[in-house]
């Protein structure tokens, strides 16, 4: 009975040592992942978004080109009333300067967010940013328009400027300038011009063929009071035609038509050089969210296999490397 009881003492005092230095060793981890933390040198920043940021929440986090710096504080509305303030805790090495832009980004299929800091390289995109009316709290980190605004930005302005041709006026334009040519070629004074030059030239023909000395002036005679009266003819015909021309305006009705032409061949360009470059920008950040949905089901499988295998390892581990 003695060494019974001896046994159950000793089994007793085992485990309960066991216990107790599970659960120091448990407080020691935890008081070193909170004092690495704690003692990370971090710079609050603030920006402020006028769209929704929904699926963006405290602790989400922050990234530099895909590269996490840092953590969302804190997410409310601005002293205005309008606009949302987001302040960040970003690491202290990242260097901020004025042309670093923030926005807001899909995280995955679940519709989460997180801040994606970046400098765009389009310029129109970089100064569409909320202006403030009031002094923020920490240094300002200007935000753009996500990957999806964009898109809507662009199609807007496919909209805008197709508004903007004036197919109208050009039609229009394009339509009187061939009825002048028509009614310029269909003027019956020039058929009459182009067959007495035709007859004059016959006559002349007659003339150096049958040259019969009787009869050569009283030909050239003829022939001259012709040529006199075609001339004559040609020179009203012409004077006639240059006001009606005047009158028509047509070299300004031409160069109006090919100056809008141009006009829409330049803006229609513009419009799919914008949209290709937004859907390219699109389809890279779709890219990058079904990698990191590949990377976060790659982890919970091997989590879930440790814990399968070895659930101590869960208490005696080394710490899982720093998320990249």
């Amino acid at each position: 009975m003695g060494k019974i009881h001896t046994r159950k003492l000793s089994s007793t005092f085992l485990i309960g040592l066991f216990v107790l230095a599970g659960s120091a060793v448990l407080i020691i981890v935890i008081i070193w992942l909170g004092a690495s933390q704690f003692l990370q040198e971090n710079v609050l920043y603030v920006t402020y978004f006028d769209s929704s940021v929904e699926g963006l929440n405290t602790g989400s986090a922050v990234k530099y080109q895909g590269v996490p710096i840092g953590t969302v504080k804190e997410i409310e509305v601005a002293p205005d009333g309008k606009l949302i303030e987001v302040v960040m805790q970003v690491e202290k090495q990242v260097a901020i300067s004025d042309s670093l832009r923030v926005k807001a980004e899909m995280s995955g299929i679940a519709g989460g967010k997180f801040l994606q800091m970046y400098f765009p390289d389009n310029m129109q995109m970089a100064e569409m940013y909320p202006k403030l009316n009031f002094q923020p709290p920490y240094q300002l980190i200007k935000s753009s328009p996500s990957g999806i605004q964009e898109i809507e930005i662009a199609m807007k302005e496919v909209l805008d400027n197709l508004r903007r041709i004036r197919f109208y006026d050009i039609s229009n334009q394009t339509i009187a300038f061939l009825e002048s040519s028509s009614k310029f070629f269909n003027n019956p004074e020039l058929y009459d011009i182009v067959a007495k030059i035709d007859s004059s030239a016959v006559s002349l023909h007659r003339l150096m063929r049958n040259a019969d000395t009787s009869d050569i002036i009283d030909n050239v005679e003829l022939t001259s009071q012709k040529l006199l009266q075609i001339a004559v003819e040609l020179e009203y015909f012409t004077n006639n035609l240059n006001n009606q021309i005047e009158n028509l305006d047509m070299a300004h009705k031409v160069d109006n038509v090919f100056i809008q032409l141009d006009s829409a061949i330049i803006e229609s360009r513009k419009v799919i050089d914008g949209l290709g470059f937004r859907t390219e920008s699109l389809l890279y950040g779709l890219n990058e969210t079904i990698e990191d949905v590949k990377i976060t089901n790659k982890q919970a499988r091997k989590s879930l296999r440790v814990v399968s295998d070895n659930p101590s390892q869960v208490f005696f581990s080394e710490p899982p490397p720093k998320e990249k």
